[in-house]
This record gives structure tokens, C-alpha cells and sequence, in this order.
């Protein structure tokens, strides 16, 4: 398959092999959990139809309704501790009969609450050293640099268009109030502190008001 054929949450069979002991092999189904800017690979969760180490390395997803209908008799098992990079020429896209009988490649995409609790499961296994209170600082550690992310993205969009501005206003007050940041120089030079500013100067006001 080509890369630009490739798409994150669908599922398709992907060839393991050539692999060393211990690593998942063969030809087997996989979930892209994410594609690679090298426009080349993608990372994979390998799905499998054994049950053994179920709710040890692996969670029971029960029959996926999103398979070709050959592939839904029986549960599938996806295994988290597995997760690793494929080039896309190791990638084959699945195929169910059409109403004429024939073999057609079919886009099998996961229900996003699956997918999301997949993402999160794996996120988990990779931290899987990590004590309790590193995983909850590490955790507080990227909601924070997301939520920066888009607070800076609602003060370029405030800046840019006069256009639903209080609305936007008030939605970035809401995201900065008790939040302690950290602006960098072009961020200050594109005067976003100014925005936050007045996006915390209004929430005030309407608590004044109040």
C-alpha cells in the first residue's frame, strides 16, 4: 500500500515478518494509532484472534463490526504491549464481497471510544516504569502544554478576526483563569500576553458585574 492510503484509526492486515524472538510476527490485522512525518511508516497496535494474556498484554474488543464479515465470528484482541513502527509497504487493505460476489478493499475504521481507549491503554504500557506520581506529573505536564497550545491558537484566531471575538474572549478567559504559564519571545513579540490580558481583564469585569 501507499502511504497516502493509509489511514489513522483504520484497521488492516500488515506483514510482521522479518522479525527476532519475542516480537509479534506473521501476517496479522493492526490498528494505525498514528502515521510518521517521514511520510513512510506509521505506528501499529497489532490485533489478534488469541485470547491467551488477555487483561495482561492484551483487552478483548469482542467482534468488531467494522471487519469483513469472514473476520467477525470471532473476538479480536488487541495487544497493547506490542506497538511498533511499520513501513507502508507492509500494509494490505482489507476486502469484503460486494453484492456481486466480489472481492472489494474496504476501509475498516474503529469506533472512535475504541480507538481512544486503545490510545490511552498504550500510552499507559509505554509508562509502565513510571510510579504513580510520575505518571500524574507527567500526565499534568502535557494537559498543560496542550492547554497552552490552544490558548496561544485562540489569541492568533482573536487577533486575526474581529469575528466571533467575544465569544472567543470568553472562552480563553475561562482556559487561563488559575492556569500559570510561560510565553516565549515571539509569542510576546506577536503580543498574545496583551490578548490573555484582555481575555482576563473581561473575566473580571463580569464578575464585577455579577
Amino acid at each position: 500500500m501507499k502511504y497516502s492510503d493509509i489511514n489513522i484509526g483504520s484497521i488492516y492486515n500488515v506483514d510482521f515478518d522479518p522479525v527476532r524472538p519475542c516480537e509479534f510476527d506473521k501476517l496479522h490485522l493492526a490498528l494505525v494509532l498514528k502515521k510518521n512525518n517521514d511520510k513512510k511508516t506509521a505506528i501499529v497496535l497489532p490485533l489478534t484472534s488469541a485470547s491467551n494474556g488477555n487483561n495482561v498484554n492484551k483487552i478483548n474488543l469482542g467482534k468488531l463490526d467494522c471487519l469483513p464479515s469472514s473476520l467477525k465470528t470471532a473476538d479480536t484482541y488487541a495487544v497493547y504491549n506490542q506497538i511498533r513502527t511499520v513501513n507502508a509497504s507492509r500494509f494490505i487493505k482489507l476486502k469484503e464481497h460486494d453484492k456481486n460476489g466480489k472481492n472489494m478493499p474496504i476501509d475498516c475504521k474503529l469506533a472512535p471510544e475504541q480507538f481512544n481507549m486503545l490510545l490511552k491503554l498504550s500510552i499507559n504500557e509505554l509508562c509502565f516504569s513510571y510510579n504513580i506520581d510520575q505518571k500524574m506529573d507527567l500526565y499534568l505536564s502535557l494537559y498543560n502544554q496542550e492547554k497552552l497550545k490552544k490558548c496561544i491558537d485562540l489569541a492568533y484566531k482573536i487577533k486575526q478576526s474581529a469575528e466571533n471575538s467575544e465569544l472567543l474572549l470568553s472562552e480563553l478567559a475561562s482556559l487561563l483563569y488559575g492556569f500559570q504559564y510561560t510565553l516565549n519571545q515571539t509569542e510576546l513579540d506577536n503580543g498574545i500576553a496583551i490578548i490573555f490580558n484582555n481575555a482576563l481583564k473581561k473575566l473580571d469585569n463580569n464578575k464585577i458585574s455579577e
